[in-house]
Order: structure tokens, then C-alpha cells, then sequence
């Protein structure tokens, strides 16, 4: 027979299961309207889960507190996901330099196989746009790209359908 503590332990964990898979979709380069989308999605599941761990808790006699902060710090870690991208600019941060060397090669007009791995990130197509800007794509598509570009965060001169200033050297941006 499940205890109580087991109970509360696999309703806390489902909601920090969504909470976690938010972090690594945009730690790996999930483009900002999708990271909105997707969190929005995993706050349903939260929101139903929290409230069944609240009225679990009541219906045991104990302190529904802990259900209650456990639930909205998820819906707040996700929200602030889909807010600031945070695991996205930590994954950047970690590979900044790995960033720079890849795009000095593509800059020399080295050959590189590809996909390659920089951070948690994988690269798929390299290249410099027509106006010198050296581009890493995460996702090439036909419709328009996603991944980062080599450009200071004022000039971003390509059509977008979302933009994360990441510092004055690099942004991660969703063609339109």
C-alpha cells in the first residue's frame, strides 16, 4: 500500500517534471514563441496537478502549505522560462566562447561536418548572410531559420518572427 509521503512525493515531482522539461526545451534552443506556448501547456497539467496535491493534503488532515508553495514555484520557474529565456542565455553563457571560436572558423571559410555539438546546443547549418554575419543555425528551414547570429543586439537586419538579445555580440532569432 502507497503512504502518504509517497503520495505527496509523485504529485511535487510531476509538477517539477514539467518544470524541468521547460528548462532543458529552451536550454536547447526552443524559439521564444514556442517556449510561450510550451509553458503555457505545462501550466495546465501544474495548476490540475497542485490542485490535487492541495485537496490530497486535506483530505489527510496535514498542512496544505507546502502543496501550495511546492505547485506556484513551478508555475512561477515556468513562467519566468517563458518571460526571460533564462536556461537558454545560461546554456549561451556556458558555450560563448565555444561560439566565438566556431564562428572565426566560418569566418576563415573553414569546412566543418555537421551537425555539431557546442554546448547543449546543436548546430545543424553554418554560413555568413549576404551582409557579413556570421549565422549557426539550430533549426534550417525553408520558411525562415532558427539559431544565433553574430550581430549587436540594436542591428539585427533580418526578418523576425522572435529575437532573444543574448549580449552586444550574439542574438538568437526565428526568421520569419
Amino acid at each position: 500500500m502507497l503512504k502518504r509521503h509517497h503520495i505527496d512525493i509523485a504529485l511535487a515531482s510531476a509538477c517539477w517534471l514539467l518544470a524541468a522539461v521547460a528548462v532543458w526545451l529552451s536550454a536547447s534552443g526552443c524559439e521564444q514563441v514556442s517556449m510561450v506556448f510550451w509553458s503555457i501547456l505545462f501550466s495546465i497539467p501544474v495548476v490540475v496537478v497542485g490542485s490535487v496535491f492541495v485537496g490530497w493534503r486535506r483530505h489527510t488532515g496535514r498542512s496544505i502549505f507546502s502543496a501550495v508553495i511546492s505547485s506556484l514555484a513551478c508555475l512561477a520557474f515556468i513562467a519566468s522560462i517563458a518571460a526571460w529565456q533564462w536556461p537558454l542565455r545560461v546554456s549561451y553563457g556556458w558555450s560563448r566562447a565555444a561560439f566565438d571560436s566556431l564562428a572565426k572558423r566560418v569566418r576563415a571559410g573553414h569546412e566543418f561536418e555537421l551537425p555539431q555539438q557546442v554546448g547543449l546546443l546543436t548546430i545543424h547549418k553554418v554560413g555568413v548572410s549576404y551582409n557579413g554575419i556570421v549565422c549557426l543555425w539550430t533549426i534550417p528551414k525553408r520558411g525562415g531559420n532558427t539559431g544565433f547570429v553574430q550581430c549587436g543586439r540594436d542591428y539585427v537586419p533580418f526578418n523576425l518572427w522572435s529575437l532573444v538579445k543574448l549580449d552586444d555580440h550574439w542574438q538568437f532569432i526565428t526568421e520569419d
